[in-house]
């Protein structure tokens, strides 16, 4: 999963480094700060999904054991897992933030550029 987005955060990551995508004032500072939160709100159920990986209640027979095992596995350790699924979607989130502060950025620069040529305008009249 994360090849394919990492790859499209990381592809829109670099037409933001060359000024190639806009976005309203404001609204990139936005989407960053809540990529920000985002990423604080999976870290923690990522830290709290760490009880998952033991199972208990489900008795002491082969079927119950074999079950208990199974939901472990999904929380850690098996096939794509909860604690990797949670970790890759931070990575794109992250990755995303990233974008939209370049984007903040680039709108930034280019305000204190226009202004900065206005005041140079004014000055040499």
């Amino acid at each position: 999963m994360v090849s394919i987005n990492g790859n499209l955060w990381s592809e829109l990551g670099a037409r933001a480094e060359a000024g190639e995508l806009y976005l309203e004032p404001d609204v990139a500072q936005k989407c960053a700060q809540r990529c920000a939160e985002l990423v604080a709100e999976l870290d923690q159920i990522k830290r709290g999904a760490t009880g998952l990986t033991r199972i208990d209640g489900l008795g002491h027979l082969p079927s119950g054991v074999a079950l208990a095992r199974k939901f472990e596995q999904k929380a850690s350790g098996g096939d794509y897992p909860l604690d990797q699924a949670l970790a890759d979607h931070i990575i794109v989130v992250e990755e995303m933030q990233s974008v939209f502060e370049k984007i903040a950025a680039n709108y930034s620069a280019a305000e204190e550029s226009n202004t900065q040529s206005v005041n140079a305008i004014d000055r040499g009249r």
